[in-house]
């Protein structure tokens, strides 16, 4: 993954997260939130594909995009 590339999404529960990841497919990997972002779940999802908002449901809090050394919000519930 290119460090340019990288999305993050945060998520209310680690079951969230794993359904999220599915959806996501392939490059999709379950890893610690970073701790800049809040999250009431630890697991985050980082990928690099595009992000649609089909691939978000009830669980999911937020996607954000790596941008330079800050996280750039991109989507919240």
């Amino acid at each position: 993954m290119a460090s340019d590339d990288i999305k993050v999404a945060t998520f209310v529960s680690h079951y969230g997260a794993m359904m999220f990841r599915k959806r996501v497919g392939n490059g999709a990997e379950l890893k610690p939130v970073p701790r800049s972002l809040s999250s009431s779940c630890g697991t985050a999802v980082f990928f690099s594909s595009p992000f649609s908002e089909d691939f978000a449901d009830e669980n999911t809090e937020a996607v954000y995009e790596k941008d330079g050394d800050e996280w750039r919000l991109v989507w919240k519930r």
